[in-house]
């Protein structure tokens, strides 16, 4: 009997405990019932870039002026953006009276413009690693240099204009001769400078497009160094190199639509076929983007041509 005044209580029960688990115990079961964990995708990396003294540089073998189609392949990416390129030098106000200096001059299309804007064609200054296209420049008194714009010791002289269109992308030293690019300015002159912008390609619902422009792509990165977004920096890059004004402006054709665009990248593809099955893109994705691209109805992105500018402070 129980104390008067008291109530009576039945004992409880003791519960059991639930054994304790740990986080990762708790997660492992879990992961039992959801099934097992992905692992996350790892981040994209780009290749290593070779860059001793001895690495391919573009021009040695690919993309070599030798070669029987390049200069072909050239015109069609000047009739690609030709005309974009003289629309902005008029329009950052290119003068009859400038001296000015075509730095990679290529087949030399656009050394020629200049030479028939400015009041003598001797105005104008062509440089390139290779000057067989340009052969014909000289005989219309454009000065034609044979050099390398990477060589420190190379130093062409003070220019209104330095333009380069499709160069400093190939160059593995491309920060250093973006900077002698603008140390060869005269007080208030400009700096032009165009490269691809890779935008398109590598997204393209085509799948034998898209994956042979990525392959090409990575290809010019392993091979010569070329960097796809570079010009992305530019604006940053010629503003700290005290350049004022900057500007950017972007021009993209498409190919399949336009026809010199269309044909450059057909043979920049041929000429790099061997390369892009070496390296492990079939031969019939590669056959098939070469089909697409032939077809008139086509129309793909492949890259922009970003024109970046500045001007150096004029004299006080």
């Amino acid at each position: 009997m129980s104390a008067p005044g008291r109530l009576h209580r039945k004992p409880q029960r003791e519960r059991p405990r639930r054994p304790t688990r740990s986080r990762r115990s708790r997660r492992n079961s879990r992961e039992d019932l959801r099934g097992p964990r992905r692992n996350p995708r790892p981040l994209r990396r780009e290749p290593a870039i070779t860059t001793t003294r001895d690495a391919e540089r573009y021009g040695d073998d690919l993309f070599a002026a030798s070669r029987g189609d390049e200069r072909e392949r050239l015109e069609g990416l000047a009739a690609a953006f030709d005309p974009a390129s003289r629309q902005d030098l008029l329009a950052l106000g290119l003068d009859a009276r400038w001296t000015c200096l075509d730095a990679g001059a290529g087949a030399g299309t656009l050394s020629g413009w200049l030479a028939s804007v400015a009041g003598s064609a001797r105005q104008v200054t062509a440089v390139d690693r290779d000057t067989r296209l340009l052969d014909h420049l000289a005989d219309a008194g454009v000065r034609v240099v044979r050099a390398d714009l990477s060589d420190p010791a190379f130093d062409p002289g003070r220019f209104d204009l330095v333009h380069a269109r499709f160069l400093l992308m190939h160059l593995r030293d491309r920060r250093e001769v973006l900077r002698r690019l603008a140390s060869w300015l005269k007080p208030g002159g400009l700096l032009v400078v165009s490269d691809s912008l890779a935008v398109g390609g590598e997204t393209s619902p085509h799948e034998a497009y898209r994956r042979t422009v990525a392959a090409y792509w990575r290809m010019l990165a392993e091979t010569i160094g070329s960097d796809r977004h570079c010009a992305a920096q530019y604006p940053r890059m010629l503003a700290g190199l005290g350049l004022r004004d900057v500007g950017l402006r972007l021009h993209a054709p498409l190919a399949g639509h336009h026809p010199g665009f269309t044909r450059f990248l057909a043979l920049s593809l041929g000429q790099s076929r061997d390369r892009l099955l070496a390296a492990g893109l079939p031969a019939d994705v590669y056959r098939e983007a070469l089909r697409h691209l032939a077809d008139p109805s086509a129309r793909e992105l492949f890259f922009a041509m970003a024109t970046c500018w500045g001007r150096a402070p004029a004299a006080p």
